[in-house]
């Protein structure tokens, strides 16, 4: 019972640590500023020019880092940026295998890899992959054509569709997969397989 409780205590210190903040954005003319970036690299414990470069490849804008601040040299779709953080946040720093943001970037072998503090999972990182925001939203019982981009713990493919993070149980990286949604949860969802492509 006192595991339990100790269990619940920090998992909602851990909610209230990485409450990771939403971006606070501006503009003036022709510039959008995001106006807390600064605090938002700090929270996710990531460099600022690895978000920076990441979101400029985003939008295909021109940039600076001034002040704390993020300034691009135009005007994004409207909503877009925050959903390139989230797309940062998923490809980044959320762990695969809980789902926690307390995790650092590592050097090891020449490879940058992901770990997770929070359950110890690693996870490769491949550099310089640019991953772009779909609009398309996945529904349970439905089918997709997905690529396995990664490989979790258990050797489970991960494929990236959306917002959302697709298990799916006997894909291998690299494949080209057609799969059925069985169901979704938060952020991820269990992908069944159909057939290899």
């Amino acid at each position: 019972m006192l595991k339990k409780v100790k269990s619940s205590v920090q998992k909602r210190e851990e909610k209230k640590r990485f409450q990771i903040p939403k971006p606070e954005i501006i503009t003036e003319g022709k510039l959008t500023i995001i106006k807390n970036f600064k605090e938002i690299v700090d929270v996710i414990n990531r460099d600022e020019s690895h978000v920076y470069k990441f979101l400029i490849k985003q939008f295909g804008l021109s940039g600076d880092i001034s002040d704390g601040r993020l300034i691009f040299k135009g005007k994004p779709p409207e909503g877009s940026i925050e959903k390139a953080f989230q797309e940062y946040l998923r490809t980044y720093v959320q762990c695969y295998e809980c789902g926690n943001y307390d995790t650092e970037m590592i050097r090891e072998f020449r490879n940058e890899v992901i770990r997770c503090k929070a359950c110890g999972a690693e996870r490769p990182l491949h550099a310089h992959k640019e991953i772009k925001y779909s609009e398309e939203k996945i529904e349970e019982r439905k089918t997709y054509e997905l690529e396995v981009t990664d490989l979790n713990r258990d050797g489970d493919g991960i494929s990236i569709k959306g917002d959302i993070t697709v298990i799916i149980p006997g894909a291998k990286k690299g494949q080209k997969v057609t799969v059925r949604i069985d169901r979704i949860r938060k952020n991820y969802a269990l992908g069944i397989l159909v057939k290899k492509n």
